[in-house]
């Protein structure tokens, strides 16, 4: 390697560590907002037959019940090569909710945070509530997933 790009290659190396320390600060409120009284996290989840995914957005409201949404999150996935059922998507959609929800809980720099996780799928919702039947491994492990870092009311 010529000794100049060899320099400069050795002196962003070293820099990586600094990454370490960057913050890139994130206003999820307009300037004028009074102060913040209640704070929500709305996670939403879908699916297509091309992909699935969810975003979150927080919901702050002030003194003068004045609210303001900003999306604070999203992700999305290709759906497997491999046959899935729609359903089981909606699942696995609703898992990674579920999980964002968690990242958030320890990022977002509020004290209290109500979360509310929504779907339109049926199934997925009937899966959560049921307590009484007994479901396949595939089903079974998503919804001990979703229960682990949620609760059914959310």
């Amino acid at each position: 390697m010529p000794e100049d790009i060899r320099t400069r290659w050795e002196r962003w190396r070293s820099e990586l560590p600094a990454l370490e320390k960057l913050k890139v600060p994130r206003c999820h409120k307009p300037n004028k907002f009074g102060e913040t009284k209640t704070v929500e996290l709305h996670h939403f989840s879908d699916v297509s037959q091309n992909g699935y995914g969810q975003c979150s957005y927080l919901r702050p409201a002030d003194s003068k019940d004045r609210i303001c949404c900003s999306l604070v999150m999203g992700k999305l996935s290709v759906t497997p090569l491999k046959p899935v059922t729609v359903p089981r998507l909606e699942l696995t959609a609703a898992v990674v909710a579920s999980k964002i929800g968690c990242v958030l809980r320890k990022e977002i720099e509020y004290e209290e945070v109500k979360e509310t996780y929504w779907t339109d799928s049926k199934m997925v919702v009937g899966y959560i509530n049921n307590d009484a039947r007994r479901f396949q491994v595939f089903i079974r492990n998503r919804v001990q997933e979703i229960r682990d870092k949620t609760s059914p009311e959310q």
